[in-house]
């Protein structure tokens, strides 16, 4: 069952709180859950509701300008129906299913993004990689984006490392809450962003440390595991790095 806490009052006193060993300190993370409000169910779906943007649905001509700009083929066929089957709980939760058109590029990258507001990417290596809950993990944490969409590219104009790393945090919140709310375990998230950033070592792509963009690994798989003992879930399977 869902344990409330006073996460205000633990910011306003810019104190760290601990659970189950892990500590939750950092400043941008805290504001990121402070989004969220006490993490109740009810405040979390309120709190999404008054930061979520009117959808934005584009004509043929970008869509088709999307696909042009990808490095790698677009596929189509069963497979890549079955994955769209199973996204849409978490474009429902989103309030995204029929609003967002969702392409399968061909990529040896493990990488899921949203171009434009408009289509939602996924490479065939992160279908490999992954399995349909930690998939709509992943795909929670970036539709997640959409509701902090102006403050990031405001951020990252102003190379705003404090304002990026708590945007990356606030979707890493989310994914693990849209995964308890539909039903899958919210440890399905760490397991896929950590799956994917070892990919991504090997390809000399990606780095588990910080970055000017990226909290580190460490950090974000922490939150998962504080988010998953305030969400009645268990982390056991996650590296304790």
């Amino acid at each position: 069952m869902f344990r409330q806490i006073t996460l205000a009052a633990i910011f306003a006193l810019g104190l760290s709180t601990t659970i189950a060993g892990q500590t939750i300190k950092t400043t941008e993370t805290q504001r990121a859950l402070a989004r969220l409000g006490d993490l109740a169910p009810d405040t979390v779906r309120r709190r999404l509701s008054e930061l979520r943007p009117l959808a934005y649905q584009p004509g043929p001509v970008m869509l088709n300008s999307i696909i042009e700009q990808q490095e790698s083929p677009v596929i189509t066929g069963e497979r890549v129906e079955r994955l769209k089957a199973a996204l849409q709980p978490v474009l429902a939760y989103h309030q995204r299913d029929g609003k967002v058109t969702i392409f399968v590029v061909r990529s040896e990258q493990p990488k899921a993004y949203v171009a434009l507001r408009a289509a939602l990417i996924i490479t065939t290596k992160l279908m490999l990689i992954t399995s349909d809950a930690e998939l709509r993990g992943i795909i929670a944490h970036e539709l997640a984006h959409e509701y902090r969409w102006e403050e990031h590219d405001r951020a990252f104009r102003e190379k705003d490392k404090s304002s990026l790393w708590e945007i990356e945090l606030f979707c890493d919140a989310v994914a693990a809450i849209t995964l308890k709310a539909i039903g899958d375990d919210p440890v399905c998230y760490a397991q896929a962003l950590e799956r994917m950033t070892y990919v991504g070592i090997t390809t000399g792509s990606v780095t588990r440390k910080e970055t000017k963009t990226h909290p580190s690994l460490d950090a974000r798989l922490k939150l998962n595991r504080w988010l998953c003992q305030q969400l009645g879930q268990t982390a056991g399977t996650l590296s304790k790095k």
